[in-house]
């Protein structure tokens, strides 16, 4: 595996070498967490999304590395998934409506598949705050406050279709185009 990939993989973005880093710590959290959300933060799918997630938010593409760890920290349960927007504006310095597109994509294409064991994750780890989130909440746990995506409709050209794992839809610069989605 290429080490520009681990940079950005949520499992390998801090090694045994990063500064402040506690990997005993780390590793007692991926102990007690499902295979599914083991093999999400180790296996390829998730650093080809957050590569292709930099590559299309020009303000992201040297922040790989820290999306990487902002997915991890969702998914360990270090970060509360309702925080997703803010952690990604505080942590990122990118603007809210940015943020909050990029949530909506990780939550979307990302994470949607094991989303039932980060609810349970989260439910365990922030059970004051799952009871008191009384907007929306999807099985107890409130997720990030984004704009619902629209009905899916057929692509105008099926080659254009998007499925979860490949690269976000190609439109030229750093533009996403939503009108397909």
């Amino acid at each position: 595996m290429p080490n520009n990939l681990l940079q950005i993989s949520p499992y390998y973005v801090d090694g045994l070498d990063t500064p402040g880093f506690d990997y005993e710590r780390f590793q007692d959290k991926l102990d007690a967490l499902p295979t599914s959300l083991l093999d999400l933060l180790t296996d390829a799918p998730a650093m080809e999304f957050v590569q292709s997630l930099t590559q299309k938010y020009v303000s992201l593409s040297v922040q790989g590395p820290d999306v990487a760890r902002i997915i991890r920290d969702v998914v360990i349960g270090d970060t509360f998934i309702g925080d997703l927007p803010q952690n990604i504006t505080r942590r990122l310095g990118i603007d809210p409506n940015a943020a909050r597109e990029v949530a909506n994509l990780i939550v979307s294409r990302l994470l949607q598949p094991v989303l039932e064991d980060i609810k349970k994750v989260q439910a365990t780890k922030f059970p004051s705050r799952v009871s008191q989130r009384p907007s929306a909440p999807v099985s107890g746990i409130q997720q990030p406050r984004v704009v619902p995506p629209p009905p899916p409709r057929p692509p105008a050209i099926p080659s254009q279709r998007n499925y979860p794992g490949q690269d976000l839809p190609e439109t030229g610069g750093n533009i996403i185009d939503l009108r397909n989605k």
